[in-house]
């Protein structure tokens, strides 16, 4: 039978499950100190060097190590216990970004320390994001897991409006350095806040998955020819890969579109920031009510290709304050919507056993294209300038839009109950849903 449209109540439930408040709860500040904090990472890298290519390497760091770790992490998420694995990440995370702290404050601007240190803040996060994604649906109820995510989602970029905007009123009155610290003091309250997590006893055999049943390697191998078979969630990745080139060479060099063609100053590039998450706040929420997670691929393939194209082709070609804040805003809503549904369907459709390797995955596929549109924006920004670069990228987004329309696994993969094929999931690798061997999550 269908399912029920989401609640007020069941907004009201989740936040009465004190598993799932708690692990809302910590993430919310580190999420918000993070906002803080790569703000002024950007700014003070470009502030002391001038350098399009300086700002491109340091995202570029972080992208490097996600995408060495990304799939040696997903198998330990799959073979360790997640909850450990997150607090290990948040403590190592604090302690990396207090370090950059203190060269900065010791020894001032050194931007291979600060690209070392974010590298592995780069890598331990791509620990905990599996580990996280992996272990919500193991705190709420399979008709839950949708308004779950879009309440983590929404609050998240919630706090990052404020974070953004908080960050560029701290660049402004005492430096960067004090938001880089408030993010190592989040990234502590976070890791303090899951030492006290307990997963319910119904939730324990999913968030701490069955031991291993073969060599390391052979479970890294596993993992990907289980995304292979599973062609929905490969081409969804596939597309990801290109989609996410054109919006991280967009978001990457932000500072610079703002500070060169909108003329604008430290502030005007956080509210450019802000009115990014502000919309990916509304767009998270809106999954749950409209069941977006039914038809994932095409509400992620529509809104994050063609039509966020769209947005960033009228960011190139009106370039003006107010025109930049809305279509940021509502590229932001676009965006929210897709990744939303998709974390929702992959959370309900891949098996246990094998999240923490699809997530793992997933991300590589992913980012590892990413630190090309790092350092390729640069050198494009430093040939020809911010304003022709933006206009190519917007193009080419649009393009892979109407191209990955035409993929019938992308266009068919949701999660719908009333669906013939759509048994309880199990940890086989056969059947299912549409576009994912392997079943679908137990409600």
């Amino acid at each position: 039978m269908p399912e029920p449209l989401p609640t007020r109540s069941s907004y009201s439930r989740l936040l009465r499950n004190p598993a799932y408040l708690r692990i809302f709860s910590a993430g919310l500040g580190s999420v918000a100190g993070q906002a803080v904090a790569s703000v002024c990472l950007v700014w003070v890298v470009y502030a002391a060097t001038g350098s399009a290519l300086d700002v491109g390497l340091l995202g570029a760091s972080y992208l490097v190590a996600s995408i060495l770790f990304s799939v040696f992490t997903g198998t330990w998420v799959d073979r360790y216990d997640r909850r450990r694995l997150m607090i290990f990440s948040d403590f190592s995370r604090a302690l990396a970004m207090g370090l950059v702290v203190v060269v900065l404050v010791v020894w001032g601007f050194q931007l291979v320390a600060i690209l070392v240190v974010y590298a592995a803040v780069g890598a331990l996060s791509t620990l905990f994001n599996p580990a996280e994604q992996a272990i919500v649906p193991a705190l709420v109820e399979g008709s839950d897991v949708a308004n779950a995510n879009g309440l983590v989602r929404s609050s998240r970029s919630t706090l990052q409006f404020v974070g953004t905007s908080v960050a560029g009123g701290l660049i402004v009155t005492v430096g960067g350095a004090t938001g880089i610290a408030v993010n190592a003091l989040t990234f502590l309250l976070s890791g303090a806040l899951l030492v006290g997590l307990r997963v319910p006893a119904s939730g324990s055999a999913r968030s701490r998955p069955a031991p291993a049943r073969g060599s390391y390697f052979s479970e890294v191998t596993a993992g990907f020819r289980w995304l292979w078979r599973a062609k929905g969630f490969f081409q969804l990745t596939v597309s990801a890969t290109f989609f996410n080139f054109c919006s991280n060479l967009i978001f990457t060099f932000l500072v610079i579109f703002a500070t060169g063609v909108l003329h604008g100053s430290a502030l005007v590039y956080a509210f450019l920031l802000a009115a990014i998450v502000a919309g990916g706040a509304i767009g998270s929420l809106l999954v749950g009510p409209t069941r977006g997670h039914r038809w994932a691929g095409r509400a992620w393939v529509v809104p994050y290709g063609a039509l966020s194209g769209g947005l960033a082709l009228l960011l190139a070609l009106v370039p003006t304050i107010p025109v930049a804040l809305g279509a940021l805003f509502v590229l932001g809503v676009l965006s929210g919507y897709a990744g939303t549904a998709w974390l929702t369907a992959a959370q309900l459709l891949v098996p246990t056993r094998m999240q923490g390797r699809y997530f793992g995955i997933d991300n590589l596929g992913s980012i590892v294209i990413l630190p090309i549109a790092e350092i390729g924006g640069a050198l494009l920004i430093t040939a020809y300038g911010i304003g022709p670069t933006y206009l190519v990228v917007a193009v080419a987004w649009i393009l892979a839009g109407l191209v990955f329309l035409a993929p019938r696994a992308l266009w068919s993969l949701g999660y719908r109950p009333e669906d013939p094929r759509a048994t309880l999931r199990t940890d086989g690798d056969e059947a299912g849903t549409p576009g994912s061997p392997g079943g679908t999550q137990d409600a």
